[in-house]
């Protein structure tokens, strides 16, 4: 009976020294969220009033991991047989951030590269000429504000041709309480570029965008129906001659039910133009569709199958096609030839939706190559 309150209070130990150890757990979880969240950027100052112009900045760099010398800064690109050393320069530190400047500025005409540890690389120029005009990102597509849960593809329209490194690193989805959405875009190699390198095609995981794949069960879909998003841009995404853009962008994203309706043209609704004028023939989809597919999918011809020449162009969010011609319609029938590969936002075609209902027997339908619509002239 004499020794059971030592055994009470070995046991009161242990029972506290576990308590300790996931106190322990959760602070540091807490601390590695604290410094995760706040994403850290590389940029370049460029303020004429700055006691930093033409230094490297590395903002919200996290406290004690890396002394601010860690920061370093190369030519780019590098010779693998014969590896240069880091610029010289010297390093400032504040509350959040590290910046480091080059000991002689850094030259127009040549590349760089900033590393940190554990962060991806900044490969940039300097502060570009005076009479430079910055690239900048034009357009985001889908336009709309609410997109399907089942959203395939995302265009980005630049107003130069953009350099072809990792674009991912640029695009940052988050949720509505601050959370990143992990790898929500599939990571192809090679880009979908256009020719020019001015538009991106990007692609959600098909894998998670998919029901029953792998990838949707275990990570689930990129989106998800009744939350908001916002995608980031970041300013620092670089252009064909290695300059940072303009500015930084961010689309906000409200998320509603699939899409598993394949489009059926019957439904569209077309607004015939006047004979002896060059008005628009107008057609309403009733929803978004593919705005690179519904740019290139349609083509009118007239009564005896010739091509109609004139311009389109897409409105109110992707909804609507207008196709004005370059000379007059005349008083006659004409017929619009859509391909069966046009999409909506779900990657639902006019002949097979993406993504088939297991559960559920898929319609038999017969694949065409093209659909018609017909529309006359008075």
């Amino acid at each position: 009976m004499g020794n059971y309150p030592v055994i009470l209070t070995i046991q009161m130990i242990r029972k506290l020294a576990e308590i300790m150890k996931k106190t322990l757990r959760l602070c540091v979880f807490a601390c590695f969220l604290s410094t995760t969240l706040i994403a850290q950027t590389f940029s370049i100052i460029t303020a004429e009033t700055s006691k930093h112009k033409g230094c490297v900045q590395l903002a919200n760099v996290p406290t004690g991991t890396h002394s601010k010398e860690a920061l370093k800064v190369f030519l780019f690109p590098q010779n693998p047989d014969n590896p240069v050393p880091p610029i010289v320069g010297n390093w400032t530190q504040d509350s959040t951030n590290v910046y480091f400047c080059p000991l002689i500025p850094f030259s127009k005409n040549l590349t760089y590269q900033a590393r940190f540890p554990k962060l991806s690389y900044f490969t940039f120029k300097p502060v570009p000429p005076k009479n430079y005009t910055l690239t900048k990102l034009t357009h985001i597509y889908p336009s709309v504000a609410q997109l399907p849960e089942n959203t395939l593809k995302m265009y980005f329209h630049f107003s130069a041709p953009m350099s072809d490194g990792n674009a991912y690193e640029y695009l940052q989805l988050t949720a509505a309480n601050g959370d990143t959405i992990e790898a929500p875009f599939l990571d192809l190699k090679p880009l979908l570029w256009n020719e020019d390198r001015t538009r991106l095609t990007v692609w959600f995981d098909p894998g998670r965008v998919k029901r029953e794949l792998l990838r949707n069960k275990k990570l689930g879909a990129p989106l998800e129906e009744g939350k908001n998003y916002t995608l980031r841009i970041s300013k620092n995404w670089k252009d064909a001659n290695g300059y940072s853009l303009a500015e930084g962008h961010s689309k906000k994203m409200e998320v509603i039910k699939a899409d598993r309706i394949a489009p059926v043209p019957r439904n569209w609704k077309i607004m015939a133009p006047k004979a002896n004028t060059k008005e628009g023939v107008v057609i309403n989809f009733g929803e978004a569709l593919d705005h690179a597919l519904a740019a290139k999918s349609l083509t009118v011809y007239t009564k005896k199958g010739k091509i109609v020449k004139g311009g389109i162009s897409l409105k109110n969010q992707e909804r609507t096609w207008v196709f004005t011609p370059f000379n007059n319609w005349q008083s006659s029938p004409y017929r619009i030839q859509i391909r069966a590969n046009l999409e909506d936002l779900a990657g639902n075609n006019l002949n097979r939706l993406f993504d088939t209902d297991l559960e559920k027997q898929p319609t038999k339908k017969q694949a065409l190559p093209y659909y018609y619509v017909d529309f006359r002239v008075e």
